[in-house]
C-alpha cells in the first residue's frame, strides 16, 4: 500500500509544532556564506541542529518546559548560537553559545552562567579558544555529563556533524547562515514530541514512513516562517523526489472547509502523472507487487477496478478533514459531482490504496455529495460535514494556486507551491 504519502514534508513539523511562533526575519537570501564557526560543537550522530545569529531568538524555537529554559541567558541574547538535540537514551539538547558577545564583560559573564548553570544542575563548560580550528571560545551546556563528554571529544578529534554523510549538501540548502536542519530516516521517531498527531495518524505508521521522506530536512527562517528543503540522493525511494516530480495542481478544499476544522491535508490529483509516480516509489520500495494485489482484491470486492474508477471520476483533488464533527475523506471530480443525500459507500478501501495510508479511515461505509465534493466516512461524519457551519466568506489564505499538497494543522500551513516548499503560522496565532 502506498502509506502516508502525502504527508512526507510533515517530516519538520515534530520539531516545531511544539514550540512558539517564529522570530521574525527579513527574507532569506541565499548567497556564498562561511560554515557557522558553532558548528563545530554539534557532534556527528545529533539528530538536529538550530543555528541562529541572536542566541533571543534561536532559544524560541526550544520547547518553553525544556531545562534550558530555566537559564537567565539576558546577557547573551545577541551571542551567535548552536543548539543540537542528541540521542543519549532520551532527547538532551546542547546549547553552544559565543562567549564574546555578552552585553557585560564577556569574563563575568561567563562566570556567571556557569554558576547559574550548576545551580540548575546543568553541565557547563568554556571552551577556550583554538587557534588551529580558528574558533573563538564559547560556552557550553547541556543536562547530561554523558553528552558534555561526547561533545568534548568530537572537538579534541576535530569531528561534529559537518562529517555526517550529506550534511554539508544539506547546509548547502539553507537560505542563511541562520537555519534549523533535522535527520531523516529512524530520527524522526525520536524526534517527535510525545502524543504528536494523537489521534489523527497511529504514530508508528507515520513516523516509520516519514523516515523514508529524505536524508535531511532544512528550514531557513523567512518573515512569516520558514523556507523547507528536503535533501536526499535521487532515488525513487525517498518521497521527497515522488512528490518533486509531481505537476503543480489547483486545491479548492479552502473553500469547503467547516469553521471548526482541526487538520487539513489536501493533495492535487494530475492523471496518469500521479499513478506512474506512485507506482515508481512504491516499486522502489519493493512494495508494488502488494499494491496490484491489494487493487485486485478491491476489483473482486466491490466489482469495480479502482483504477477504472478513478478515471471515470477524474479525480483531481483528494482531502482529509478532521473537524469537530469527526474525519472524512473527500474527493472533487473533474466534472461537477450531482449532489446526493448520505448513502452506503459501494467504493469502500478505494481511496488509501490509491493515494495512501493517509486516507485510512475507521470507518468509511457512508458517502454522499455536496458542494461540488465527494465525502466519504462514517454517516456521522458526513451528515456533520455537510451541516457544518463555515465563513460567510472563504479565507483567502488559502494557498491553493499551483501547489502540489497543503497541510493545516494548530494554527500552520504547509503548502508546496512554485515557490518552494514554505512552513508558514497563521496571522492570528
Amino acid at each position: 500500500m502506498c502509506k502516508k504519502s502525502i504527508l512526507a514534508l510533515l517530516a519538520v513539523l515534530p520539531l516545531l509544532f511544539a514550540c512558539g511562533n517564529p522570530p521574525k526575519k527579513t527574507d532569506a537570501v541565499r548567497a556564498e556564506r562561511r560554515i557557522p564557526e558553532l558548528i563545530a560543537a554539534v557532534p556527528s550522530d545529533a539528530l538536529a541542529v538550530i543555528c541562529y545569529d541572536h542566541l533571543s531568538e534561536g532559544m524560541q524555537l526550544l520547547d518553553s518546559t525544556n531545562v534550558l529554559q530555566k537559564l537567565d541567558l539576558t546577557a547573551f541574547k545577541n551571542a551567535r548560537m548552536a543548539l543540537s538535540l542528541c540521542y543519549n537514551g532520551s532527547l538532551v539538547p546542547v546549547l553552544a553559545l559565543d562567549a564574546g558577545r555578552a552585553e557585560a564583560d564577556s569574563a563575568s559573564a561567563v562566570s556567571a552562567l556557569l554558576a547559574q548553570a550548576g545551580t540548575l544542575r546543568l553541565q557547563a563548560e568554556y571552551i577556550h579558544p583554538d587557534a588551529e580550528a580558528k574558533r573563538r571560545g564559547f560556552v557550553l551546556i547541556t543536562p547530561s555529563n554523558a553528552q558534555l563528554t561526547a561533545v568534548k571529544r568530537h572537538l579534541t578529534e576535530y569531528t561534529s556533524i559537518l562529517d555526517a554523510p550529506g550534511f554539508r549538501q544539506a547546509l548547502a540548502a539553507a537560505g542563511s547562515e541562520e537555519f534549523v536542519i533535522f535527520r531523516g530516516g529512524g530520527a524522526v521517531d525520536r524526534l517527535a514530541p510525545k502524543g504528536w498527531m494523537d489521534g489523527i495518524f497511529p504514530r508508528r505508521e507515520l513516523t516509520r514512513f516519514l523516515g523514508t521522506v529524505d536524508d535531511w530536512t532544512v528550514l531557513t527562517p523567512m518573515s512569516d516562517g520558514f523556507e523547507v528543503a528536503p535533501v536526499c540522493e535521487k532515488d525513487d525511494a525517498f518521497y521527497a523526489n515522488i512528490l518533486s516530480s509531481l505537476p503543480f495542481g489547483e486545491s479548492r478544499l479552502g473553500a469547503v472547509l467547516p469553521e471548526e476544522t482541526g487538520f487539513a491535508l489536501t493533495l492535487p490529483v494530475s492523471l496518469p502523472e500521479m499513478r506512474r509516480a506512485v507506482e515508481r516509489w512504491q516499486d522502489a520500495s519493493v512494495k508494488l507487487t502488494a499494491h496490484q494485489k491489494q487493487l485486485e482484491a478491491l476489483r473482486k470486492e466491490s466489482g469495480k477496478d479502482p483504477l477504472k474508477w478513478e478515471k471515470e471520476q477524474d479525480v483531481r483533488e483528494v482531502a482529509l478533514v478532521h473537524f469537530d464533527g469527526g474525519a472524512v475523506v473527500l474527493v472533487r471530480p473533474g466534472k461537477t459531482a450531482k449532489e446526493h443525500e448520505p448513502q452506503e459507500n459501494p467504493w469502500r478501501g478505494f481511496l488509501p490504496v490509491l493515494y495512501g495510508g493517509v486516507f485510512t479511515l475507521a470507518d468509511d461505509s457512508c458517502t454522499a455529495c455536496s458542494r461540488g465534493w465527494q465525502i466519504y466516512g462514517s454517516p456521522e461524519a458526513v451528515e456533520a460535514f455537510i451541516a457544518a457551519p463555515r465563513p460567510e466568506e472563504p479565507s483567502g489564505d488559502w494557498p491553493g494556486k499551483s501547489c502540489r499538497f497543503i497541510i493545516q494543522y494548530n494554527g500552520k500551513t504547509l503548502a508546496w507551491g512554485k515557490k518552494g516548499i514554505s512552513l508558514t503560522w497563521n496571522s492570528t496565532q
